[in-house]
């Protein structure tokens, strides 16, 4: 019955995964369309601002022609008969224009109107797409949970329970991939695409221009590859394999200082020397997290990072001089602080300990420390 059972779920988990894959095909072709739909609203919104210039400088020479008409009436034995048709045309004629340039106005506002309505629904089609993904993915997860508990045996709970937390680790650490792309080098590239659409036209139009957008180009390029360099950094930097856990935290925290503003303070105490690899990994992933916490909430402007080489452990301190906060609420209620449940857990999965001392107003001191592994003084695979 367990096998069967499980079977099914994984059957689930296959069709869900496929249909995650739809989903993130329709916020994606919504999000294209969303942006030929901007541009030419762009666009639409210039025309208006023109046509308006015309209706208004239309609607003075209708006037005068209709002021010229009424006095060639009002006068008429003044004038003669060729004077009051060619009044009478031109009034005319300046009425029909008018009519036009205003029947033009009326229909680009129309047009405006209902580009508007289509952004705003493709919008929140985007939102609920990007809802539907992270429910999707809480699904999967769960279906991953149900088939370890059926295939597990009473002896396996403790493999239960790190699987468990590997594969939520794996989810948290996708999605702040997939945000940063999305939020840094998607977004780029995207700008860099229109940038070359409007380059093409300059073109044939003025050739002088176009050496500008060119090297406006190369300067977004190289800005793009930076972040991207920064994003493979940030997913497995090569100083941890080549050098070890000291230089490739001060390459992290360099960048992080430049990016953030944050005055940090980085102290290494003890006979520095190289850490197991799964140590080394665990300890930058948990400096690089607390650092995202002090971003995302501390408001510090400086920051004093240490790391303690001990005997029979390594250790270390993020303190900040930010906001503060009333740790017992935030394990209690985790919400904005759940990145310090997931810190806790990755340290109790090495056999390490945690403290975090805080409060409202008077910054934030973390600690935790990790034990030596046996193999430590082996170098990463």
């Amino acid at each position: 019955m367990a096998d069967r059972l499980g079977e099914i779920l994984k059957s689930t988990l296959a069709a869900i995964e496929s249909s995650k894959e739809d989903i993130f095909h329709v916020a994606e072709t919504t999000r294209n369309e969303a942006a030929r739909l901007t541009r030419e609203l762009a666009q639409l919104r210039t025309e208006i601002t023109d046509t308006i210039a015309q209706v208004d400088e239309q609607q003075k020479l209708e006037r005068r022609a209709r002021q010229r008409l009424m006095e060639v009436s009002r006068d008429y034995k003044l004038h003669t008969e060729k004077d009051m048709m060619e009044a009478y045309a031109d009034a005319k004629d300046a009425q029909s224009k008018l009519q036009l340039l205003q029947s033009r106005e009326a229909h680009l506002r129309s047009r405006r109107d209902e580009l508007e309505r289509s952004l705003r629904q493709m919008q929140t089609t985007i939102e609920r797409a990007e809802n539907m993904l992270a429910s999707v993915g809480l699904a999967i997860n769960l279906l991953q949970d149900g088939i370890t508990e059926i295939a597990a045996t009473p002896a396996s709970e403790l493999r239960q329970e790190i699987a468990l937390r590997v594969i939520r680790a794996q989810e948290e650490e996708r999605l702040r991939v997939a945000r940063e792309i999305h939020d840094g080098p998607a977004q780029t590239l995207a700008n860099i695409v229109l940038r070359l659409e409007i380059a093409g036209k300059l073109l044939e139009i003025d050739q002088s221009k176009v050496k500008q957008e060119l090297q406006d180009l190369k300067h977004l390029v190289r800005t793009n590859l930076q972040d991207i360099r920064r994003i493979i950094f940030d997913l497995r930097p090569m100083a941890l394999d080549d050098l070890g856990i000291v230089p490739a935290l001060r390459k992290y925290l360099e960048n992080f200082e430049l990016n953030y503003g944050i005055e940090i303070e980085f102290k290494v105490e003890g006979r520095e020397r190289r850490l197991a690899a799964a140590v080394e990994i665990a300890l930058f992933r948990l400096i690089q997290e607390g650092m995202t916490n002090v971003a995302k909430h501390a408001h510090a402007k400086r920051v004093v990072i240490s790391v303690q080489f001990q005997d029979e452990c390594t250790a270390a301190c993020i303190k900040d001089f930010g906001d503060g906060f009333d740790v017992e609420q935030a394990f209690a209620n985790p919400g904005e602080h759940y990145g310090l449940i997931g810190m806790r857990e990755r340290i109790e999965m090495f056999g390490g300990r945690m403290v975090v001392e805080s409060k409202p107003g008077r910054g934030t001191s973390l600690e935790f420390s990790l034990p030596v592994a046996k193999e430590e003084g082996m170098a990463s695979d």
